[in-house]
């Protein structure tokens, strides 16, 4: 297949092995991986290693240059990345957009919420729409104790029929991007925000 791997930040740290499994398969991979700034980047090698081309998206003005003449850099944030590769705006396309068949989006959740919207808008016109899309998605709790807390679990809304069901993301992190429902999700992780501040605080404190 010819699979588009999306990954924000620490979600590149998952991206690569799975990029790698992929091309090892017989598939082709485009990977674009979204940092705040150009020095967040890691682990550099093995994204090249899983990727057939490469883009590299910044929010802050990139200052290097890639080590491969495919791969390409982009000021901006990732679905912007994916406008512009898709659009002709980064040059020729070594792999065309068109022949995606698979996007896999691992990040923030506002991210993947970001890559599920332009599916259906920006980049309506440049995908395949025979295409599939899955969000890994990152649940306040997830003990890996296989449906046993409930405190995974992760709201989905069937676009045709408005129906709501409820799945145990530590059972399958890997989800339909269009059933998601990403507000649910963002809700939850809010739920962790004061515990993460005032552990934060405190590390702080007894690391003086």
């Amino acid at each position: 297949k010819t699979i588009l791997l999306a990954g924000g930040g620490l979600g590149n740290a998952v991206l690569f092995s799975i990029g790698k499994a992929l091309r090892a398969a017989g598939s082709r991979v485009i990977y674009f991986a979204g940092y705040k700034k150009a020095n967040d980047r890691y682990k550099i090698q093995e994204i090249e290693d899983a990727s057939d081309v490469a883009i590299w998206s910044c929010d802050q003005k990139p200052n290097f240059k890639t080590n491969r003449s495919q791969d390409k850099i982009f000021h901006g944030n990732i679905v912007d990345a994916m406008i512009a590769y898709a659009s002709g705006k980064l040059g020729t396309q070594i792999i065309n957009f068109t022949d995606i068949e698979e996007i896999i989006a691992i990040g923030s959740d506002k991210m993947m919420q970001a890559v599920k919207h332009a599916r259906h808008n920006q980049l309506l016109f440049h995908l395949n729409p025979n295409h599939s899309a899955v969000a890994s998605i990152n649940s306040p709790m997830q003990c890996m104790m296989k449906e046993i807390c409930a405190q995974c679990l992760q709201k989905h809304i069937d676009p045709k029929t408005g129906k709501e069901t409820f799945v145990f993301s530590c059972y399958n992190q890997d989800q339909n991007i269009d059933t998601v429902s990403f507000d649910h999700l963002h809700q939850r992780l809010r739920q962790n925000s004061l515990q993460e501040k005032l552990t934060a605080k405190w590390i702080k404190h007894v690391a003086k």
